[in-house]
């Protein structure tokens, strides 16, 4: 089945036909380096490269057309692949997106956004779902203006439900994604810290993530957090669009709510709309509760069996760099990872330093490894000072901190926890493995450019 033909290329940018072939595409790509047989090329201009300099590079890999911008014609000599001239390609590829959205018309489309736990609850999502739907969804974090638009122009044709995370770096950009997806069902997961740099105010960040409720109808629904300060901002801005608003947590206003502790061990209780759920809990990971709520409520508001999905949700485990736990092996003591390494912020990280008391590692050693979190403007220092709190309570064996401004951690932790700080991440490898003992427990968090998942990977690796 192709993906696109040139005709619908044409309508979803609303210009001439200018190729005089007829042929489709099985693939968008902006990548030569990922570009498949078969491709229309887009070249993106960035801030480190301008993909005009490679559409010939594309031809080359297997493109069979390619966008151009006008004013960049002169710069292309002796092209051997037709070219679709466009104003802008960025916008060119919003329009393409927008028409593929468009074009399957009994689509459901699921749009989630939060300061963290988006990427794990949307696959979680797509794996329950595609149980029973044709469904697709982000690769990996694809949710920024050029991520998301370029999943949906990748979007198969025979796709029921599309379930697409929607991430935020500046001011707008949720409500630009929001406009091309057009979601049936919004899902707030958090209004936490992420991004506090690019924000004056708590508030602005709740702001902005609710621009994802902007363009529901009254046969929309909404799903929103019940523990965020911000929820009554965010009802009442949703209730506004459509009387679907659930929300979800611990509180018994909830409609999705995670009861305490159950009496049956190793059991997690839910009622989801009055009814009582209980699930196995086959997994240390501190948000899997959260996330299996939310799920759980999404099932509900599709009218589909929960005792046909509980299996499955049950299952559940965290994905790479997201709270991914490993045994291992290390110059012969047994250790167990938790490979927290897929970025930071202050909601995550103590989230993730709270998992280390769930029972199973109770009595265990703990080394915390700690890369800066990034992007929290002049609020950092503060921030990286409040983690101490919870890092102190958890009492681990030792504290491992990396970059600029966990520093303030290393130097304000008691003595009776071992400390060492560095600079990068270069040396951190041998000092973690020297003090490692047999069974200890190891969690690794930190911002994406500390490159802490390149420890993760060495010690996977080397077992």
């Amino acid at each position: 089945m192709s993906l696109w033909s040139l005709n619908e290329i044409h309508n979803a940018l609303n210009c001439k036909n200018s190729i005089n072939q007829n042929f489709s595409f099985s693939n968008i790509s902006i990548d030569t380096r990922t570009l498949e047989k078969g491709s229309l090329f887009i070249p993106i201009k960035g801030e480190k490269f301008d993909g005009h300099n490679f559409i010939n590079k594309a031809y080359e890999k297997g493109a069979i057309a390619s966008l151009i911008e006008e004013k960049k014609l002169q710069k292309i000599k002796k092209s051997r692949i037709p070219l679709i001239v466009v104003k802008n390609t960025k916008n060119s590829l919003k329009k393409i997106a927008t028409f593929s959205r468009n074009r399957i018309k009994n689509l459901l489309m699921i749009c989630i956004t939060g300061s963290s736990g988006k990427t794990t609850l949307k696959d979680w999502l797509t794996k329950i779902l595609e149980k029973k739907y044709k469904t697709f969804s982000n690769f990996g974090n694809f949710n920024n203006e050029i991520g998301m638009p370029l999943t949906l122009a990748n979007m198969p044709r025979n796709t029921q439900i599309c379930v697409l995370e929607l991430g935020m770096n500046s001011p707008g950009e949720i409500n630009r994604l929001t406009k091309i997806a057009h979601p049936d069902v919004s899902i707030i997961t958090n209004t936490g810290l992420a991004h506090l740099g690019n924000f004056k105010k708590n508030k602005e960040i709740a702001y902005e993530k609710s621009q994802i409720l902007n363009y529901l109808n009254k046969n929309s629904y909404a799903i929103l957090p019940d523990n965020s300060k911000y929820h009554n901002f965010l009802k009442k801005k949703a209730t506004k669009l459509t009387k679907n608003v659930f929300s979800f947590g611990s509180s018994k206003k909830s409609s999705f709510r995670l009861m305490p502790k159950s009496k049956r061990v190793g059991y997690s209780s839910f009622l989801i709309t009055k009814e009582k759920i209980s699930l196995r809990k086959n997994t240390s990971y501190i948000n899997w509760e959260i996330n299996a709520l939310v799920i759980l409520g999404l099932i509900r508001i599709l009218n589909l069996k929960i005792n046909n999905y509980k299996q499955n949700i049950e299952r559940l485990s965290p994905i790479k760099g997201r709270g991914e736990t490993h045994n291992l092996m290390i110059k012969g003591k047994k250790i167990t990872l938790i490979d927290e390494s897929y970025n930071s912020n202050p909601d995550s990280l103590e989230n993730a330093i709270k998992g280390l008391e769930t029972q199973n590692y109770k009595a265990r050693r703990k080394i915390c490894v700690i890369g800066d979190m990034l992007e929290l403007g002049k609020t950092s220092s503060q921030l990286h000072l409040k983690i101490l709190k919870v890092l102190i309570k958890v009492n681990p064996y030792s504290v491992i901190t990396i970059g600029k401004f966990t520093k303030t951690i290393h130097e304000n932790l008691p003595k009776k926890i071992k400390a060492f700080h560095f600079n990068n991440c270069q040396n951190v490898y041998n000092k973690l493995t020297n003090i490692t003992e047999d069974g200890d427990l190891i969690m690794i968090k930190g911002s994406n450019s500390t490159k802490l998942h390149q420890i993760c990977d060495k010690l996977i690796k080397k077992y």
